[in-house]
């Protein structure tokens, strides 16, 4: 078993694009020994209450949080939310909004597929949104929809020899099937996070191409932390976003962005992460005049 430390701020269940449910995704974090872990899902809050009532029970404090999925003139921008209220109605609906425009972009990549013969069943891909079950699971009906689960549907169908490739390949960036976000802007992902009383800040900076650029931008937006800590850092990049966070005074946060499928993302608890960390984020929330 890979070694676990017991602070994981950036988790997936399947209630976005994660392969366990919420219960599931809080008991395993548990058994290795996690004490404190971020739900993150994708534009949704919808597992948030069952992984804290299972947090309750397993002795894991389950921070509520979602991952806001951006595109920009600066490339992939992920926004982070802690402390995000799943009571929170106009937030619910703009995530709504979100996860609707996340559906219609995968019906269009499977549309793009089939024309150039590879061919996916678009039910198949709603199926492995909701666990790989034919029915909706609870009352959350619609699953935010994401390349994740296209790629568990092309790998199923024989269109690519693993879950991984397909993102190297049919759903690439410069593939002819891809088609782009429809969605917020980067500083808007952290103005929303901000107005709704939530601690925002930068996920795996390393896949954002023109960091230089942008991270002022977010500073100046109001972001208040930077995914130091990850799985696919080498220890000079985390020297590196570790001194922007000094420089820029962002809380460095971290985690493993466990998803359960493929090899993205580290094991739940690889990562290490200071407890610091977290006393940090309670402390810009409490600061902020956020929820505690």
């Amino acid at each position: 078993m890979t070694v676990a430390f017991p602070v994981d701020l950036h988790t997936h269940s399947l209630r976005s694009d994660g392969a366990l449910s919420p219960t599931e995704l809080v008991r395993r974090a548990a058994e290795r020994g996690v004490r404190i872990q971020a739900l993150a899902d994708h534009d949704t809050l919808s597992g948030v209450a069952e992984a804290q009532a299972e947090g309750d029970r397993a002795g894991v404090r389950v921070i509520p949080a979602t991952e806001l999925n951006t595109e920009s003139e600066w490339g992939d921008v992920h926004v982070l939310a802690y402390f995000v209220d799943p009571a929170d109605a106009a937030l619910e609906e703009r995530l709504r909004w979100l996860r609707e425009n996340r559906g219609r972009r995968i019906e269009l990549m499977v549309e793009n597929l089939d024309r150039l013969g590879y061919p996916v069943s678009m039910e198949r891909v709603r199926e492995i949104a909701r666990g790989g079950s034919s029915r909706p699971e609870g009352a959350e009906q619609a699953m935010p929809l994401g390349r994740p689960h296209l790629a568990q549907a092309l790998f199923e169908a024989g269109h690519v020899p693993s879950y991984d490739a397909a993102f190297d390949t049919l759903i690439s960036k410069d593939s002819a099937a891809y088609v782009a976000r429809v969605g917020l802007a980067p500083l808007e992902a952290v103005e929303l996070a901000r107005a709704h009383g939530a601690v925002p800040s930068l996920a795996h900076p390393g896949t954002v191409p023109r960091l230089d650029e942008v991270l002022p931008r977010l500073v100046g937006a109001g972001l208040a932390g930077i995914e130091c800590y990850y799985g696919s850092h080498t220890p000079e990049e985390t020297a590196r976003y570790l001194r922007l966070a000094a420089r820029y005074d962002l809380v460095p946060t971290g985690g493993s962005d466990f998803h359960g499928r493929g090899e993205h993302g580290a094991p739940l608890g690889g990562v290490f992460v200071p407890r610091g960390s977290v006393d940090a984020l309670y402390h810009v929330l409490a600061v902020e005049g956020g929820r505690t």
